[in-house]
């Protein structure tokens, strides 16, 4: 396994894309590699030893879920919403058929950027874990 991450997003709204930003910033301070892009962006999952989704109920989310489908069966993959719990029922069937982590609210117009920041690094001990060849601080 790799130690590259990648964080995707899809945001109608800035704090989809800033929840993205701070957790790839506690991913790479636990030394993970991480690549943060739009969803649209993400051509490929070649390389990458674990994907974190959000806004996994955007439309655009369930697009890249569709495009990448075979190489999500094989990536740990965790999903976030952002928006007032409890996670949209279409967002919880996509983390079953997935076998997805998560997924996991972060508030509605005001997110909760600590609890972003403790999940990314839940994330980066749960890699450690998973992937031998993962280091976390």
């Amino acid at each position: 396994m790799t130690d590259r991450v990648l964080v995707a997003y899809t945001s109608k709204v800035a704090a989809t894309d800033e929840i993205a930003q701070i957790i790839g910033t506690e991913l790479a301070g636990c030394g993970l590699r991480v690549t943060v892009l739009p969803v649209t962006a993400a051509e490929t999952l070649l390389g990458f030893g674990a994907v974190i989704l959000g806004d996994a109920a955007a439309r655009d989310a369930h697009r890249f879920v569709r495009r990448h489908k075979a190489s999500l069966k094989r990536t740990p993959l965790w999903l976030y919403h952002r928006g007032i719990p409890p996670v949209p029922n279409d967002v919880l069937r996509m983390a079953r058929k997935l076998s997805a982590g998560g997924p996991i609210s972060f508030g509605g117009a005001a997110p909760d950027w600590d609890r972003a920041q403790a999940w990314a690094r839940y994330l980066a001990d749960r890699l450690t874990v998973l992937h031998r060849g993962f280091v976390s601080n």
